[in-house]
């Protein structure tokens, strides 16, 4: 074997019973319950000459201050291609694509789950310098827009400069546009935050880090009904994740006996204000009585509307409110009359359960020693979604997207990330379906996410936190 060779091993085998041990120092041995056992058998990782030490109990990884270098592309690019696909072995600059958008609809959380990537592949870095590694990752941005034809263009792009391993893009509907493209190129594309149904599909080039809307759909109905509700409004973006979360909700809800009314809106539209009074009309017809719910589903710019004018709406305010993950933006708190309105009908908020395992902590510690903040939701899958790219590609042992496509779901078999085990299922989502339930509290210094409760995807029930 090569000494290149030999230290790639190294840092694979290293990291992985580094994360896994670690993870069961903090469980004290604990059993952990998984809700899917692989499609496959997963093959053995590759093996070579390993010195194994106890457990650290502190991150086995040190961020300094020292970014990782980023190319950020702001216009089309038609000239030098990076990388040979098709070549064997590494190159000395890895090229990572982060198709993340940071405007439009994801304008104030896309950032944040672009600082994500980044971290992990500046930890990344630095850990192949220790080992003396003669190659490292190079993350080249281009923002999506949160526009899938925009995304369409932005994969293109990638593709003709050879990138083979591509994080993002965040929104199923971006996700599903590029799917047949990146299929076609033979191109691994990883989501750290698309959900919906659209994108769900096995055998392709896609992979998603968080639990799908397959999962969190009929939960989420599950939980509505045992809640003692069996009227049930919603409200929700009419592209590919709002349209296919609110039929999988309804579905559900009505197979248990439920009523609903559901209400798209086009997402663009520049006022929302004729479905948010079909909204209260809706509500007005099931009467606002301790049965009759509202569940929304929008992102910053449309949520932001429809909250404005809903708090106005007296026949609103008397029900209760739920919502997706995609409620649980600090963009909605940063209006005090939004934060008001969502505190008084007592909003109950279900999104991807982050658990709290070492390697977690070390992300959060990490995120805001850096960036002076606290990484918000999908900031932890987007930093999971690259640490399993770039593990991928060591793996492979060569820049080529069909041979990290074969290795990737046994390497996210064995990895334990700051958002858990990373076990796929067969359409290469995440199979471990756990959800956070949280609500809007107010705080001293404002209103703020709180959460209450943890809802099991694999039995439907719900463990609430005591306060």
């Amino acid at each position: 074997m090569s000494r290149t060779g030999l230290i790639v091993t190294t840092i694979v085998i290293i990291l992985i019973i580094a994360g896994v041990a670690a993870y069961y120092a903090y469980k004290g041995g604990g059993k952990t319950t998984t809700t899917a056992a692989p499609t496959t058998s997963p093959t053995a990782m590759p093996t070579g000459t390993q010195t194994t030490t106890a457990s650290p109990t502190t991150s086995p990884l040190t961020t300094t201050t020292s970014p990782a270098t980023t190319t950020t592309v702001t216009s089309p690019i038609t000239t030098t291609t990076v990388v040979s696909g098709t070549a064997q072995g590494l190159p000395k600059e890895i090229p990572i694509g982060l198709a993340i958008a940071v405007s439009g609809g994801y304008a104030v959380d896309g950032p944040r789950r672009l600082k994500g990537a980044l971290l992990a592949i500046e930890e990344m870095n630095q850990l192949l310098e220790k080992a003396g590694a003669p190659f490292r990752f190079k993350p080249i941005h281009e923002d999506t827009k949160a526009n899938p034809q925009e995304a369409v263009n932005v994969i293109k792009r990638f593709i003709s400069q050879g990138i083979q391993v591509i994080v993002g893009p965040l929104s199923t509907s971006e996700t599903a546009a590029v799917m047949p493209i990146v299929n076609k190129a033979h191109v691994v594309v990883i989501s750290p935050s698309s959900t919906g149904k659209a994108a769900a599909f096995p055998n392709d080039y896609v992979f998603r880090m968080p639990p799908p809307d397959t999962a969190q759909g009929p939960a989420l109905a599950k939980l509505i009904h045992q809640l003692g509700y069996t009227k049930l409004v919603i409200i929700a973006r009419n592209d590919d994740y709002g349209r296919g979360l609110a039929t999988l909700v309804k579905d559900t809800f009505q197979k248990l006996g439920g009523k609903v009314s559901m209400i798209l809106y086009h997402p663009e539209k520049p006022d929302l204000s004729q479905e948010v009074n079909s909204l209260a009309t809706e509500v007005s017809k099931f009467g606002a009585d301790k049965h009759t719910a509202v569940l929304i589903i929008a992102f910053d710019n449309d949520g932001r509307q429809i909250l404005e004018k809903a708090s106005q709406i007296d026949v609103l305010g008397k029900v209760q409110w739920f919502g997706p993950d995609s409620m649980a933006r600090k963009t909605f708190l940063e209006s005090p009359k939004i934060a008001e309105f969502l505190a008084k009908v007592h909003i109950l908020i279900t999104s991807p359960a982050i658990p709290k395992n070492p390697v977690t902590k070390h992300f959060e510690e990490a995120y805001q020693k850096k960036y002076g903040e606290k990484p918000t939701p999908y900031a932890y899958y987007a930093y999971d979604a690259a640490w399993i790219a770039m593990l991928s590609v060591l793996v492979a042992g060569k820049y080529d997207g069909q041979a990290i496509k074969t290795v990737l779901p046994t390497v996210a078999f064995h990895f334990m990330g700051a958002t858990g085990h990373k076990m796929l299922d067969k359409n290469g989502d995440a199979a471990i379906a756990d959800y956070a339930i949280s609500t809007v509290v107010k705080t001293p210094s404002g209103y703020a996410f709180k959460q209450i409760g943890v809802l099991k995807g694999s039995t439907g029930k719900v463990e609430w936190i005591k306060s």
